[in-house]
Formats: structure tokens, sequence, C-alpha cells
């Protein structure tokens, strides 16, 4: 079989798939902002012209014409069923009524955001109290990835007290050396100012990296599914499960984001340098940090994987576009499982179907957080 326990090697490789760059911050330009809008969330968003977006000033793109315009319509063999459970709905994110032409950001973050992103080492660099990360993750061994598909479950975790860092999410990444791009959610008082789940993505290419549109790398098209945003409704235990069906397709050139039948936006190839043509490993994480001596918030839904369906938390219709150029499920045998911390989460074991890779994960949480040697 194709079920791996912990080893050193997968932890090792994860380890490189956690984004390990301090964030890069850029403003909007307030004299581009053409409408504020301010949600019954509390949240603010900046309406601004799609071509004055942060990653269409960037120095790369300035002479960037983007052919991916809806309507959209990718190839055959990247529309892949999306599979379907009965009692599991998709998540309704609110479109965010900007002026024609303009596109959506979010502005009100919770100052800066210099402690944590999905761009942080599981461990500090330098031994210093940054936190401590734990995961449970299912990783595909190297390949050729042009793409992937997966369903995550929502989940909102009552993340308790303690100082930050201090989070909860899950998250599906691509990557290549140095480059990576993931798309999740997560719930981070420090970051947002809330305790509730939000849509969130990331990016990183060697030194550089970025969260939601905070900086230039990731070309917004959406109205509807912006990074940021606060999710809405959440699973709950033994009752309505939602989630959100995610794709991230190479086409025309770039890395095309999908949610439902959305079209996010897109990564250009030409800020990825190691995946201007493909990604080589694909990683499904459940994650949570907490400062040093802290406990360690719940992930996912807070149930163990092995309490599964309606309890735990989960990542399903799980594909990957192959060296092919279609969907297909990974095979057991070319993925392997890791949970950093055992005692505290688990990792389901995965099963395939015709509908794609399955699998559960979470827990509870543990205290304190230590130092990990």
């Amino acid at each position: 079989m194709g079920y791996k326990g912990w080893t050193i090697k997968t932890f090792l490789l994860l380890h490189l798939l956690i984004f390990s760059v301090d964030p890069t911050k850029e403003e909007v330009d307030y004299n581009l902002i053409v409408k504020t809008i301010q949600t019954a969330d509390g949240q603010t968003f900046a309406c601004v012209s799609f071509k004055s977006q942060p990653s269409l000033r960037h120095p790369l793109l300035m002479n960037h014409t983007t052919q991916l315009m809806p309507p959209i319509s990718f190839p055959h063999s990247t529309d892949a069923d999306e599979g379907s459970k009965f009692g599991i709905s998709n998540v309704e994110m609110s479109e965010i009524e900007c002026p024609p032409g303009t596109v959506p950001i979010l502005t009100s973050y919770n100052g800066s955001m210099s402690t944590r992103s999905f761009d942080k080492s599981i461990y500090s660099e330098n031994g210093n109290d940054k936190g401590n990360r734990q995961m449970a993750a299912v990783v595909t061994v190297p390949s050729t990835f042009y793409g992937l598909q997966t369903s995550i479950s929502i989940w909102e975790p009552d993340l308790g007290t303690g100082r930050p860092p201090r989070f909860s999410g899950a998250i599906v990444i691509l990557k290549n050396g140095g480059s990576r791009v993931a798309v999740g959610w997560s719930v981070d008082p420090h970051l947002y100012g809330d305790n509730h789940v939000h849509f969130e993505i990331a990016w990183v290419d060697n030194d550089k990296s970025c969260i939601n549109l905070r900086c230039a790398g990731f070309v917004q098209m959406s109205k509807k599914a912006i990074p940021g945003i606060i999710i809405r409704p959440v699973s709950t235990v033994n009752g309505k499960q939602y989630i959100i069906r995610v794709k991230i397709i190479k086409f025309m050139g770039d890395w095309v984001l999908k949610v439902g039948d959305e079209i996010v936006g897109y990564w250009p190839s030409k800020l990825l340098t190691h995946m201007s043509e493909a990604a080589d490993v694909i990683s499904w994480i459940g994650v949570v940090e907490a400062a040093l001596g802290q406990p360690f918030p719940p992930m996912g839904s807070g149930q163990p994987a092995d309490e599964g369906e309606t309890k735990a938390a989960f990542f399903a219709d799980a594909k990957v576009i192959d060296a092919s150029g279609s969907f297909a499920t990974p095979a057991l045998k070319t993925i392997n499982t890791i949970a950093t911390e055992p005692k505290c989460y688990e990792v389901g074991r995965p099963y395939a179907s015709d509908d794609g890779l399955q699998f559960y994960y979470g827990g509870a949480g543990c205290s304190p957080s230590q130092s990990i040697k």
C-alpha cells in the first residue's frame, strides 16, 4: 500500500512545502481607490480598477495583457467531476458590489501581518519565540502536475486564548523548488482581527512571498470569491457540512484559481520562477500554530480523524492534473501521510474512488506548545 506514517524523509519534504520566507507587503494606493465598501461583518474592501490592482503594477507585468477575461472555458480534459455527497453543501461568499471595471481588495487587516501568514517555516529558523506549527497532511511523491482540484470542509474552530502567533487552517499547496501557490481557509484573530474563518490564498517565489492581495502576485478577477473574505456558513459537528471546491489549473501559461463555478483570478507564471512549466509536489494540509509555551488550538473540527463523517474535518474529491493533461485520482502508492504530533492531531487513512482521494484529519490540540528539537 502507498499509505505511510511519519518518516524523516516525508517530514523534511513537508517542511520544504511550508513557506519559509518573510512576507512582503504593499498597501493599496489610496489614490487609485474608486470606492470603499464596508460589509455587515465589519470588513472593508477597496474597489480599484482591474488594471490598477497591485499585481498588474508589478515591474514584470507592466506590459502584461491578460487573456483570462470571463467567460473562460477550460479544456475538456480539465473539466473533472467534482463529486457530491448527501448532506454536504457549497459555501456562499457574498458579492462585493464594486463598480464595473473594478475589483475588490480587502484592506481591513489587523495591523501588521508580519507575525503570521502561510509563508513561515514550521519552526522558527533561529530558535526564537516565533512559535511552533503542527500539521496533519497528505503529500504526493514528486511528479509532474499541471493543476489540482479538491473539496475542503469549512470549520470555525474556537482557538481559545493565547498570545500570537495563533491560528488554525486547512490549505492545499502546489510547489516546485522555491515557488509555491496555496489556497484554503484560516481562523487567525491576529491577522484578521476576528474569530471567523476566512478564505485565504498565498504564494512564494524564492525570497518573496505574499498572503491574499497584500502585494503584487495574484491577479484578482472575481467580485465574490475575494481573498481574505469571511466564509459562511460553516460546518457543525453532527450537523450540516459545508465545503469549498477549489481548482488550480495551468491555463494559457498562468496558474488559474477557481472556487466552485467562480474564476477567482490567477498567479502569473512570470512571477513564479520554478513553476513556469509545472509543479512537482502537491500537499493537502491541516495546520495550526501556537506561541511557545501556549496550548495548541484545535485543528479542523477539533475532532480526531477516526470520528469520521459529520464529525471530523476532511479533504475530498482530490484529483491532480498529471503529465497527460487530464485529471486523475492519485494512486495510494504515490502519496505519503504525516502527522507531526500524533498525540494531538491525526491523519486518517486516505481512500480513493472515482470521485477522487479523500481523508479525514484533525484533533483537539494539546498543551503546552514547546520547542521541538
